[in-house]
């Protein structure tokens, strides 16, 4: 997370039944139901999903500034399906999806803030907060665990059964007393995903999410899934 936006990445692991209803819906939604999953029949699903979950934000925002999500606006959404899905559709070995979408705040943060984020229950999240700000209070952050590293703030914990998380930061007082704090200047190890996301967003942070089989992508597939039977 930065001052002008953030990069939230999702990974899901969905396995047993679930995962062989996922293959079903590759094929059946995006392929030629031939009961084989095959590299285009999930090319093709990535780019139905990567929509779907556009639309589900529009109406669902996940994250809000200061009590709105007005200032929030998503600019990048991408969605992975796992190579593990190829094959036969009635294989129930693993499958492991990811998705990224990136974020400005249109209002930058500024000295004390309220940040709002919608997840999935129980899934476990790690946030980096903005250079120079430190965090007062959370919310609905359960198990959590708090480092400091290269000036930023790291929480780790999970979503509580509300299914939100709030924190409330604020610059710490060297930022406020000088003008090269919080530049945004400060590198991080981050995968190539990450780092494509943070060129789309002016240097945005990163907030990770591990999510459980029933959450977030169960979610979307199942809604694009009945949106096609009507």
């Amino acid at each position: 997370m930065e001052r002008d936006g953030m990069t939230w990445e999702y990974q899901e692991q969905i396995t047993g039944n679930e995962a062989v209803l996922f293959r079903n819906f590759i094929d059946l939604q995006a392929g030629n139901d031939d009961n084989f999953v095959n590299a285009w029949e999930i090319l093709k699903a990535e780019t139905a999903l990567r929509d779907q979950m556009e639309e589900a934000l529009k109406t669902r925002p996940d994250v809000k500034l200061n009590g709105t999500s007005d200032p929030v606006k998503a600019t990048n959404i991408d969605f992975w399906l796992s190579r593990e899905a190829l094959g036969k559709v009635g294989k129930n070995l693993s499958i492991t999806n990811s998705a990224s979408v990136s974020y400005i705040f249109e209002k930058e943060l500024r000295q004390d803030a309220n940040i709002w984020l919608l997840g999935t229950p129980y899934s476990n999240v790690t946030i980096t907060l903005p250079a120079d700000f430190d965090i007062k209070k959370t919310a609905g952050l359960d198990n959590k665990s708090q480092d400091f590293g290269n000036n930023r703030t790291v929480l780790k914990g999970s979503f509580g059964p509300q299914k939100n998380i709030t924190l409330w930061i604020s610059e710490n007082e060297s930022s406020i007393a000088g003008p090269e704090g919080g530049n945004g200047s400060v590198e991080q190890d981050a995968g190539s995903k990450n780092k494509e996301g943070i060129n789309k967003t002016g240097n945005a942070g990163e907030i990770a999410e591990v999510g459980k089989p029933s959450g977030s992508f169960k979610d979307i597939f199942t809604q694009f899934y009945l949106s096609t039977k009507s």
